[in-house]
C-alpha cells in the first residue's frame, strides 16, 4: 500500500494572495447602465460568430448582469462594463438568448439549443468581482478625457458615418439618452493614429425632441434619395441597420464636473 503525501499548498496560497492583491489595485472599467435586457442584448449579441461572456453578481439589494468590452480611445482603450440591474434573480440564468430577425426578443434561459437565437453565457460570481464592484461605485468617469463633440446636420449624416465605419466586426451602436427636454442620439467614432493618440474619439450626435421609436435605424438609397426610418427588428436585408442603445443616463465619457453642454 502506498501512502500519498498531501501537496504543500503554501506556495500556491502565496501566489494566489499576490494575484488577489494585484486585482485589488486594478483600475475599474467605466460603468455604462443600459435601459433593459433587450438593450443589453442588442448591444452585445449582435454577431452569431462571436462568444459573449456576461457577469452576474449580487450588489447591495440588486443583481447586476453585464458584459465587458473596450473601444479605442485616446492613448489606449476605454474598458466599459455595460450592465442592467435586476430586482431578483431568475432561476433560469445560464444564458441570455436574443434574436432580432423578424422580431426582437431577449430572455434568460438555461438552454442554448434553439438555433433561432444568439446566446451569451452567464458566469454567476459567488462574490462580486472586485474590479466590477468598484466600477459601480467609481467616480473615475470624472477623470476620463472627453471626446471631441461634433453635431451632425441630421440623422442621415449619422447613419452615413456608421456606413463607412462598418467592417468585419460590424458597426458601433448609436447611443441615445435624455438631455435637457429632449434626446441625444450619437456615435462614438475613433479616428486611428492621430499624432500620439491611438485613436481620436469623436462623438458625433444629433438632438431630437422625441425618444427614438425603435431599436434600429434602417437606411437605403433609392432613386437618388435617402430613406431612413425607425424599426424594432431586422427584416429586409437590402437595408443597412444601425443599432440604437438606450442608456439610463448621460454616458460617462460625456459627464464633466459641471453640466454637459452639447450645443457645439
Amino acid at each position: 500500500m502506498s501512502i500519498h503525501r498531501q501537496p504543500n499548498n503554501a506556495h500556491i496560497e502565496k501566489e494566489m494572495a499576490s494575484i488577489l492583491m494585484g486585482i485589488k489595485r486594478l483600475r475599474p472599467p467605466v460603468p455604462l447602465e443600459v435601459a433593459d435586457l433587450t438593450n443589453l442584448a442588442r448591444l452585445t449579441l449582435n454577431r452569431p460568430d462571436t462568444q459573449t461572456l456576461f457577469w452576474m453578481f449580487r450588489h447591495k439589494e440588486e443583481w447586476i448582469l453585464g458584459s465587458l468590452f473596450s473601444i479605442p480611445y485616446w492613448r489606449g482603450n476605454l474598458p466599459i462594463f455595460s450592465y442592467i440591474r435586476l430586482v431578483s434573480k431568475n432561476e433560469a440564468s445560464a444564458y441570455i438568448a436574443y434574436t432580432n430577425i423578424g422580431t426582437e426578443e431577449s430572455f434568460l434561459t438555461n438552454s442554448n439549443e434553439d438555433p433561432k437565437y444568439i446566446y451569451g453565457a452567464i458566469v454567476e460570481a459567488a462574490t462580486p468581482p472586485r474590479f466590477l464592484k468598484d466600477a459601480l461605485k467609481s467616480k473615475s468617469s470624472k477623470k476620463i478625457m472627453r471626446p471631441i463633440l461634433t453635431r451632425a446636420k441630421d440623422i442621415n449624416a449619422l447613419v452615413r458615418l456608421l456606413l463607412i465605419m462598418t467592417d468585419g466586426v460590424g458597426a458601433p451602436p448609436i447611443w441615445t439618452f435624455r438631455h435637457d427636454e429632449g434626446y441625444v442620439l450619437g456615435v462614438l467614432a475613433p479616428f486611428y493614429d492621430y499624432y500620439e493618440a491611438n485613436a481620436l474619439p469623436v462623438f458625433v450626435y444629433v438632438e431630437s425632441e422625441e425618444e427614438p421609436r425603435g431599436g434600429f435605424l434602417r437606411y437605403i438609397t433609392s432613386g437618388g434619395r435617402e430613406d431612413v426610418s425607425f424599426t424594432n427588428y431586422i427584416t429586409d436585408m437590402k437595408y443597412f441597420y444601425a443599432r440604437i442603445i438606450s442608456l439610463i443616463d448621460v454616458p460617462p465619457w460625456l459627464k464633466p464636473r459641471k453640466k454637459v453642454n452639447l450645443h457645439h
